[in-house]
This record gives structure tokens, sequence and C-alpha cells, in this order.
């Protein structure tokens, strides 16, 4: 089985490599995609683009995203014909509005206020607390050197449509930075899906890449 795994807004792709190992372990092949250096101005379908040039064969079963990448899932997953696309600790496109605008009607209904205007990939104690909070002390270190920050701008102002791939939604209940209670919700009036819990911070696949890896093995035949 092929995996994309899309890093989210505050990781580069190397954020990746503990569910990268355990599922190369487990026999499936795995890329980790990197959407830094595109340009500022691009939009969903561009970065959708982009991950079709790192994947051999254009195509993928099964694409995974976190964090803010959520936005730019359903274009990626549509442009890899993927069997199932998995929202981890992620945003979740409206679809009848952007993502900027459902903040600015909601400021906190998304997002914790604690997490507004924090700088986690310039300050060490900022990403403990907020990402890694979860992880045992040399987890916690080795993540640290991933943190990268990503921002897909142009995409908070655009209105993403739905697409017909079935979709996992992983929730971490102890999410310091985006709401659980929003994740489930949109979920299942978003995505018509019922979430998957996991007791875990915001970056799961850093603190429980063996339960993560199993979840995305599992969403090629349960989805």
């Amino acid at each position: 089985m092929q995996l994309v795994l899309v890093h989210g807004t505050t990781q580069s792709p190397d954020g990746w490599a503990l569910v990268e190992r355990a599922l190369s372990t487990a026999g499936h092949e795995v890329h980790a995609v990197d959407l830094a250096g595109a340009d500022p101005r691009a939009l969903a379908a561009q970065y959708a683009q982009l991950v079709v040039t790192q994947v051999p064969g254009g195509r993928a079963d099964v694409v995974a995203a976190h964090s803010g990448s959520g936005l730019l899932l359903p274009s990626i997953a549509s442009a890899l014909r993927a069997a199932a696309q998995v929202y981890i600790a992620a945003l979740i496109p409206d679809g009848a509005r952007s993502f900027r605008d459902e903040l600015i009607a909601d400021p906190h209904g998304v997002v914790h206020p604690g997490w507004v205007g924090v700088g986690p990939t310039v300050d060490v104690d900022t990403a403990r607390h907020f990402l890694f909070h979860d992880c045992d002390e040399a987890v916690s270190s080795w993540a640290m050197t991933t943190l990268r920050r990503f921002l897909p701008s142009a995409v908070y102002d655009e209105v993403i449509a739905p697409v017909e791939v079935p979709a996992m939604v992983i929730v971490p209940t102890g999410d310091r930075t985006l709401r659980p209670s929003w994740m489930v919700d949109a979920a299942r009036h978003r995505l018509d899906v019922e979430p998957v819990m996991l007791d875990a911070g915001h970056c799961p696949h850093v603190s429980r890449p063996e339960h993560v890896a199993r979840k995305l093995i599992e969403a090629a035949t349960t989805t």
C-alpha cells in the first residue's frame, strides 16, 4: 500500500519519521512530501500538484494531513486519486466559507485562545507546551529538530469544497491548539463521519506513532 503524509504548519516532513518507520516496517511504501518553497499565493489545487510531483506514479492509497494542512487535504486526495483521506488533528474545510471567515465569525471556536499569536517554531517552551507536552523527554527533544514554519496564507481565504473521498478524522483529546470539540463537530457535520478519539496532544504522529500508523492502514479498508 502507498501512503502519502502531508506535514502541518509547524513541522517539516521530518516530523513524520516515527510514523514512516512504523509503516515501512509493516511493508508499506511511504512518502512524506514537502510543501515548502511553494509560491505564497498558491491555492489548494497548486499545492496538490506540488504533492503529485513528489509521489511516484502520482497516486496514493491513503493520504493524511496534519493540522493546518487539513485545508489542503481534499485537493491533494483528489489529485492523488486516493482511496482514503485522513485528517490528523487537522482543520476541516467548511465548504461554504473560507477558514479566515470562520475565524472572524468565531475567533475562539476553532483554536484555543492561548495558541493565537504564539511562535512554537522559535520558542522551545511554547513548542513543548502546545505541541509536544504528551511526549517523553527523548521524543520531545527530537521533535524540536523538526520544527519549521509553513504558512499557506492564500488558502486561508479560499472556499474549499469537499470531495468524494472516504475520510477518517483522528481527534486528540488533549489537543492544546485546535479545539477537540470543534474537530468532532466538523467531522460529523462536514464529513459525515464519526471521529476516532485518541488520548494525545496536537502531534499524535510524534507521541503515538504506532497507533497513528495502525489507523492509517485501517483507513484504506474501513472508510
